[in-house]
């Protein structure tokens, strides 16, 4: 298939057997020998530098508290440029309605990166056509800087605090506009041609430690980057998380397949998530302390609940990847404890390096939208709606050795039912050969072609836990059966034949496409 310009390779397999062989792309060298100049510029100074059709790019985890990007793009609508792409992460609601005014008087003729809701109806009504927005995974996303895939004329990163040399961090500065870690955007600056920090406080002596280094920053702009305040991720509250009779529910029955399975043990390694998945660490945190044991690290999104496993010894280290609580007790252990460590993206899941951290997990809990009888996961699109993002859940789901996938049987609104096993998903956006077990408020369904060295103690130990096993199959009839309660089951949506979104997999071949709504 051919996409913006580029022929795909359709996928074949998780791990393919190529052999490659290459080089990742050089970083650009200093223009001029460097003696002490300051590099605080003038936003205008760094859009100057950009022609129509150039690249941009711009990382996400500010969430919905960013201010950066729209600054950004209302400047090159200032200067006249057109056709811009954005290299991105994650487009979420408060790119509304900027962002589609600017496709729309073209602006902005491109993005990279996962579209939420208003953005992803924005794309489902072909809006952003003849270009196809590109769905990837934290570790995709690095890849295709590494390989040279997709160049980058300028990389934005906003930071907290930057000093005049260009030496950034998420976790200096003022409170108000901590981001955390900056490993999304390190691949960035890297690789592009150019790189502009936007910082909200600027410092005139050298500071340290700096994740981002001056080495590799041309530009520093003053201005508000974000907002702390807009980056929490999911339920955060333990007492919240609990209240709810899903979350509740089904962590209790992710808790019994985990202790079945016995993949808590010395030294183990895991990701989980929020909302239910708070309170599946806080039974994993349970179970280190009854087993007087330790795991090795965590990855992925950090709460407080991980700082206080570190702290009180049921958790040798954090590999921090991006934040998802944005507390005064988090950062401060991300800037004080020596085995609290900020995670670059590229260390963690891209697969063009030689080794990455994902490869090294024991256990993923992941949530997603629906999941069907070949155990593909799709947690992008709602029936025609994108409404969430891939993330870095196929290279998490790719790398652990136990990979469970917890949902409800079936959600309703409005007289209508919604089964979430189907035949088939919507949107395939993580390959079933990858998922070991899918776990629902009362049931679990083990991946007959799971390769867990997990799967055998699940099966013997079962009735043990007081799991009820069953089949996909009889999982995907007891969904539908849930669903009916709600209501009637609404058929798929019609589409057109154009395809508006793509979804790649971990190595950059063609996973799925989304075509166009047809009304």
């Amino acid at each position: 298939m051919i996409c913006n310009g580029n022929t795909y390779e359709l996928y074949s397999k998780a791990f393919n057997n190529k052999n490659y062989s290459g080089r990742f792309v050089g970083r650009t060298m200093a223009r001029h020998i460097p003696h002490r100049q300051s590099k605080v510029v003038h936003l205008e100074t760094v859009i100057e530098l950009l022609k129509d059709g150039d690249t941009i790019s711009y990382p996400h985890y500010y969430r919905t508290g960013d201010l950066g990007l729209k600054v950004v793009v209302e400047k090159l609508k200032q200067a006249g440029r057109k056709d811009i792409k954005i290299y991105g992460n994650a487009y979420f609601d408060n790119a509304d309605p900027w962002l589609l005014e600017a496709i729309a008087d073209g602006t902005i003729g491109g993005l990279y990166g996962n579209p939420y809701r208003k953005v992803g109806d924005y794309i489902m009504k072909g809006n952003l056509l003849p270009w196809v927005s590109v769905g990837f995974s934290h570790g995709d996303r690095v890849r295709k800087l590494q390989t040279g895939e997709v160049n980058i004329k300028v990389a934005f990163a906003p930071v907290s605090l930057s000093d005049i040399h260009g030496n950034g961090s998420g976790v200096l500065g003022k409170p108000e506009h901590y981001c955390g870690p900056v490993g999304l955007v390190n691949a960035d600056v890297e690789y592009a041609e150019y790189v502009c920090l936007l910082a909200g406080t600027i410092n005139d002596k050298l500071t340290m430690p700096a994740p981002i280094s001056m080495e590799q920053v041309d530009f520093v702009v003053g201005m508000e980057p974000g907002l702390a305040s807009g980056i929490g991720s999911g339920t955060l509250d333990i007492g919240k998380a609990k209240s709810n009779p899903f979350n509740a529910q089904v962590a209790d029955n992710v808790t019994k397949l985990i202790k079945a399975s016995g993949v808590v043990k010395d030294n183990f390694a895991f990701q989980v998530g929020s909302g239910a998945g708070l309170i599946i660490l806080d039974n994993i945190r349970a179970i280190l302390k009854e087993s007087k044991i330790k795991a090795n690290f965590s990855i992925g999104g950090i709460t407080s609940l991980h700082v206080d496993m570190l702290e009180e010894g049921t958790l040798a280290q954090i590999l921090h990847g991006q934040l998802f609580e944005p507390s005064p007790k988090v950062v401060e252990s991300l800037r004080t404890n020596p085995n609290h460590f900020e995670m670059a993206t590229s260390y963690y899941a891209s697969v063009a390096g030689k080794e990455c951290a994902v490869n090294m997990l024991d256990l993923a809990v992941l949530s997603a939208l629906e999941v069907d009888l070949k155990f593909n996961v799709n947690t992008v699109c709602a029936n025609g709606r994108i409404i969430g993002g891939i993330g870095g859940g196929q290279d998490v789901a790719a790398g652990a050795d136990l990979t469970v996938i917890f949902l409800p049987l079936a959600t309703g609104k409005d007289g209508k039912g919604f089964p979430k096993v189907v035949d088939k998903v919507y949107t395939r956006t993580t390959p079933g050969e990858v998922i070991d077990v899918v776990v629902t408020e009362e049931y679990v369904a083990v991946n007959p072609k799971s390769q867990s060295s997990y799967k055998d103690a699940i099966y013997s130990n079962a009735s043990k836990y007081g799991l009820q096993l069953i089949s996909i199959e009889e999982l995907h009839e007891k969904s539908k059966a849930k669903a009916l309660e709600f209501g009637k089951i609404p058929p798929n949506a019609e589409t057109a034949d154009e395809v508006v979104h793509i979804i790649e997999w971990r190595d950059g071949t063609l996973l799925d496409t989304i075509k166009k709504l047809a009304r």
